[in-house]
């Protein structure tokens, strides 16, 4: 009986062994990966909430703790195989972009390899306990270059005509020529650091987190989903205005400096001030149960 308990006891040593040691070469294998990431979150604008999202993963991962399966519920041929899979798929997927020098492959094949790791080690349980954290990292790899530019030049081009037609509204003198806002005192360019792209991104995560933690009916994490690129175009257009207007009262180079940092930190505050009231919005229009109505049995059928 003592040795039985032995070999399940080393079998199960052994067990945590191997993942331990397939855990630290995936670790290995795909630390350039981790220094590339960091290096773009730190020289590109548009990407330097990276810092941020695996900080955001972890933390989803422990609110979300009390779905952490127990050790009988992990395991299973099913599970390994999957997980094993998966992770081939994402050591092809790097390789193919180590090949033709793709920076999106290489960066996207941390996803398929970190959602192979957690089938392969939690099983299918874990995966519903860490799949949220999972889809969340998906935030911190830079888009493709080719979408990136699309996207881009039209929120440039957008924010340009909406914060044009804003300056004008509160009674500023303003004609908007290509991506430059013609002010009566100085013209007001709305560069590729300011087209919205960050904030978009940005803010999108967030609804996105707010979706995972709060407790909603589907519809309205559905309309918050939805209603996130409005609300990242409108935070830029208060950016842009807010610059025009501080220039047009005040023009000069340092405080035109100043009013790009001022607008600059407002953006978030503000874009969550809005998310706020949305979501206070979208409780307001959920209808009361029958059961909490009161009831008059005299009440005419």
């Amino acid at each position: 009986m003592a040795s039985e308990k032995n070999i399940i006891a080393e079998h199960k040593s052994s067990q945590v062994t191997l993942v331990g040691l397939v855990v630290c070469i995936l670790v290995i294998a795909f630390w350039s990966v981790g220094l590339t990431l960091t290096r773009i979150w730190s020289s590109q604008p548009d990407m330097s909430h990276g810092f941020f999202v695996p900080i955001v993963s972890l933390w989803l991962l422990w609110f979300r703790s009390d779905l952490i399966p127990e050790k009988g519920e992990i395991g299973g041929v099913g599970s390994v195989f999957a997980g094993v899979v998966i992770i081939l798929l994402g050591i092809a997927i790097r390789c193919f972009g180590i090949l033709y020098h793709s920076l999106t492959f290489e960066t996207w094949s941390v996803l398929p390899v970190v959602l192979g790791t957690v089938i392969g080690i939690g099983g299918w349980k874990g995966l519903r306990w860490a799949w949220p954290s999972v889809v969340f990292l998906a935030f911190m790899l830079p888009l493709p270059a080719a979408v990136g530019g699309m996207f881009g030049a039209k929120l440039q081009s957008l924010s340009t005509v909406v914060s044009n037609f804003t300056l004008q509204l509160v009674g500023i003198p303003a004609v908007a020529e290509g991506n430059v806002i013609w002010l009566s005192s100085q013209p007001l360019g709305v560069a590729e650091a300011c087209n919205g792209l960050r904030m978009l991104t940005a803010f999108f995560a967030i609804s996105v987190a707010t979706c995972f933690i709060l407790d909603r009916p589907v519809w309205q994490k559905v309309v918050l989903l939805a209603s996130a690129p409005f609300v990242g175009v409108v935070a830029n257009v208060f950016r842009i205005t807010l610059i025009g207007i501080i220039y047009e009262q005040e023009p000069g180079e340092a405080m035109s400096k100043f009013a790009h940092d001022f607008a600059g930190w407002t953006m978030m505050p503000f874009a969550i001030v809005i998310l706020v009231i949305e979501l206070w919005v979208l409780s307001g229009l959920i209808l009361p149960d029958d059961s909490t109505l009161p009831y008059h049995d005299d009440a005419p059928v």
